[in-house]
């Protein structure tokens, strides 16, 4: 009668497990593709970004950092798209290999964050892409790189 009791709590925890991280994994894959849907009908997917933090009391370096490739003539599209329960906003920095900004999000001038923004490649090279959220507060949220046709 025990190992009947523990079978049947391995199957409930297996389970639950797995009924979380499938609704998880969901939630996620519901923002790639509102994500990729937003770059519209002329952008190819090249690839996503994945990004969750928590609130950060330093701010001014971006927290999330990544190497991309980009090709010279190529026009690129970076889409930002937030969770609804962020308490921040996804903004990107773009840097060039002398990690000198070439592209952002959010204009520090008049304070707007773009939902997109495009790039025109004119040196093919190793860039950094930065993401944060505003204020340096907590959020998730999917970016999504397209190449604009």
């Amino acid at each position: 009668m025990c190992n009947s009791i523990a079978m049947k709590k391995y199957l409930f925890s297996v389970f639950f497990l797995f009924s979380v991280s499938f609704t998880l994994y969901g939630q996620h894959d519901h923002l790639v593709n509102k994500c990729i849907l937003s770059a519209g009908p002329t952008a190819k997917y090249l690839k996503d970004f994945t990004i969750q933090m928590g609130e950060s009391h330093s701010q001014g370096e971006f927290r999330f950092k990544e190497t991309l490739s980009l090709r010279k003539n190529t026009k690129y599209r970076f889409s930002m798209c937030t969770a609804d329960d962020s308490k921040g906003q996804l903004i990107l920095n773009l840097g060039d290999w002398a990690n000198k900004t070439v592209l952002s999000s959010y204009d520090q001038n008049s304070g707007i964050i773009y939902p997109y923004v495009d790039f025109i490649c004119k040196k093919s090279g190793i860039y950094q892409v930065s993401f944060d959220f505003t204020d340096g507060q907590s959020g998730s949220g999917v970016s999504v790189v397209s190449m604009v046709q």
